[in-house]
């Protein structure tokens, strides 16, 4: 009887560590894809505010963004600024970009799928703006371009 015992007990760990084992490495990079409302949002020179909402997942936080520049015919990329977190560097909420002309916040201190994009006034003479806002979940990403003519 004891043998018996054993050997339920070995056959159900071993299907309960396989279960495990499998459960881990199925979810590990399997995020899908992030699905949004809006991809690119124009704002006029006056500024203004928009907002961009990921359909499939009910919270997402924002690694950074990056202004593209024109030169001439040519986009060029500018630094990267990264996000920060608005309870401070140890809440890692990653709610909130300024990227000097364009501000982005994931409302409730993160606790959202959506973001809140705030554009500058471009001003008398200023010249059309453009940047990219890196969005993230787990390990799906997604981009939204922003331009302001």
């Amino acid at each position: 009887m004891k043998r018996f015992v054993y050997a339920i007990a070995l056959v159900a760990t071993m299907f309960f560590a396989s279960s495990c084992e499998e459960t881990i490495f199925e979810k590990e990079g399997d995020w899908d894809p992030i699905e949004l409302d809006k991809t690119h949002v124009n704002f006029p020179p006056e500024g203004g505010q928009n907002t961009v909402s990921a359909l499939n997942y009910s919270r997402w936080w924002i690694s950074g963004g990056y202004e593209i520049i024109r030169i001439a015919d040519q986009k060029i990329d500018s630094d990267y600024i990264h996000a920060s977190s608005s309870d401070g560097e140890e809440a890692y909420t990653f709610d909130i970009l300024d990227g000097g002309w364009y501000h982005v916040m994931v409302p409730d201190k993160g606790k959202s799928n959506t973001i809140i994009i705030t554009v500058d006034p471009i001003g008398d003479g200023g010249q059309p703006r453009e940047a990219i806002i890196n969005m993230t979940v787990g390990d799906a990403f997604a981009n939204i371009s922003i331009a302001q003519n």
